[in-house]
């Protein structure tokens, strides 16, 4: 851990279990064939993916220990659904598996997403209206969860928040498209060419697929137009949060669509500013874990300050009669991770 700011022992916490949370990936789904992957290593089942999903919903609506809360990690809808103009049927049809989840469900935004709405859809989307209103019954252990930063959805098409599960901990979203070729909807928007702009002066001259890595090298590769940035003024506001979290106490977990860690997922998927956002969460020593997708085969490490990266595998590549999601129990000195298909159960400490 850093010797930065500690985290203050909390005085409060009970022991055993505390509460229990769900988390689940790139669940893409399309009413479209099956296919291979870009690189033509794994096949996308994208009917399917809804099944799985159905699946993991049943499952924590069923778990004798119930989840609070469930995070959904980005790319709930896949991009294929743009072009075959099936985008708002392809998310109503999510968001009605969704709605039988007898917990509140945090999104974080995806590459995908964007390619199907503009940030400005998706604020007013069902997707990110679910979010606040759901209620905490299940679960006498925690109290009713708020979100910091809703209210500014709608407004300013913001997509960073966190939330207080239970006495001693925070969970904090991060907008890995916050700087992004993604979502502005054409051309000429600011946000699309400050951000293109930004991309080509890190990519080599005359490589005109911005999707591609060709002629790139290690953490290099990490430049191409389906990652992102976390912006100035986002990376702002997490310092205060991470802060505020270590004066009170508080475990923190943080969460977005896209890893921050080269340990934790391949080169290709890693966020254009990761060494930004990790020069933030390093000045604090409250940070157990950073939970993402985007990587589809999924990944696990420990960075040298002791964050653990864990990086979901994708529904969307899980075999037909497998799955890939999670549970979590969340301890006062652990997290005890029960995965379910492709996702390997896993105990972390802090």
């Amino acid at each position: 851990m850093s010797s930065g700011h500690h985290l203050n022992t909390p005085t409060s916490i009970p022991q055993g279990r505390l509460f229990s949370f769900g988390a689940i990936a790139d669940v893409q789904y399309a009413d479209f064939d099956n296919r291979q992957n870009f690189q033509k290593t794994k096949w996308r089942y994208y009917r399917n993916s809804i099944n799985l999903l159905s699946e993991a919903i049943l499952f924590w609506n069923k778990r004798d220990q119930r989840v609070s809360f469930v995070l959904q990690l980005g790319d709930i809808v896949d991009g294929v659904n743009r072009r075959t103009k099936a985008s708002q049927s392809a998310l109503n049809e999510t968001v009605a598996v969704l709605d039988k989840l007898s917990a509140p469900c945090y999104h974080t935004v995806g590459n995908h997403d964007l390619y199907n709405f503009t940030r400005t859809e998706l604020a007013h989307s069902r997707l990110f209206s679910l979010t606040p209103d759901k209620s905490l019954q299940q679960d006498t252990n925690c109290s009713q969860i708020g979100i910091n930063g809703a209210d500014l959805w709608w407004e300013t098409n913001r997509f960073y928040y966190s939330f207080e599960p239970a006495p001693g901990f925070k969970f904090i979203a991060l907008d890995c498209y916050d700087i992004s070729m993604l979502g502005h909807g054409g051309h000429h928007n600011a946000d699309f060419i400050k951000a293109e702009k930004f991309l080509k002066s890190n990519r080599p001259l005359g490589e005109d697929d911005l999707n591609s890595p060709e002629g790139m090298y290690g953490l290099e590769r990490r430049f191409v137009k389906y990652n992102g940035a976390v912006g100035k003024k986002q990376l702002q506001w997490l310092q205060h949060e991470l802060r505020g979290a270590a004066e009170n106490g508080q475990r923190v977990v943080v969460f977005g669509h896209i890893p921050l860690f080269a340990g934790s997922a391949d080169h290709q998927a890693i966020c254009w500013n990761y060494a930004d956002v990790l020069g933030v969460m390093h000045q604090f020593d409250c940070i157990v874990m950073y939970l993402c997708g985007h990587d589809h085969p999924g990944g696990f490490s420990t960075d040298s300050h002791g964050i653990h990266h864990y990086t979901f595998p994708g529904v969307i590549e899980s075999l037909p009669g497998s799955n890939a999601f999670g549970t979590f129990d969340v301890y006062s000195d652990r997290m005890e991770l029960e995965g379910m298909g492709d996702v390997p159960s896993k105990v972390v400490h802090f």
